[in-house]
């Protein structure tokens, strides 16, 4: 009897754990979606971005590949061939449109 009662408790918490993490994969698959329609002109959407983003101050960041930076999660990031306007607009620009300092 005590083992049945024990299996079953047992069961219930295994699919209890199931469901939560079945319903936060729907969660971030949902947020994930939302997100990608924020993206400004000429950013796209990362799950992982890169934390080496090229900028109008730091145009020669290393590439994804050699960053040794944490990604930035869930984050939108300047298509290839865009800068980050750090001394602007925050925007992602062409190089020959980063501000001269």
């Amino acid at each position: 009897m005590q083992f049945s009662v024990l299996y079953l408790i047992s069961l219930l918490l295994v699919l209890a754990v199931f469901i939560e993490a079945r319903d936060s994969d729907i969660d971030d698959e949902a947020y994930e979606t939302e997100k990608v329609s924020y993206c400004p002109r000429f950013e796209k959407w990362h799950r992982c971005g890169n934390g080496c983003e090229k900028s109008c101050t730091h145009p020669k960041q290393p590439s994804a590949s050699k960053c040794k930076l944490p990604c930035i999660p869930y984050s939108c990031r300047c298509k290839l061939g865009y800068y980050r306007d750090n001394q602007g607009t925050g925007r992602c620009v062409r190089r020959n449109k980063c501000k001269k300092w």
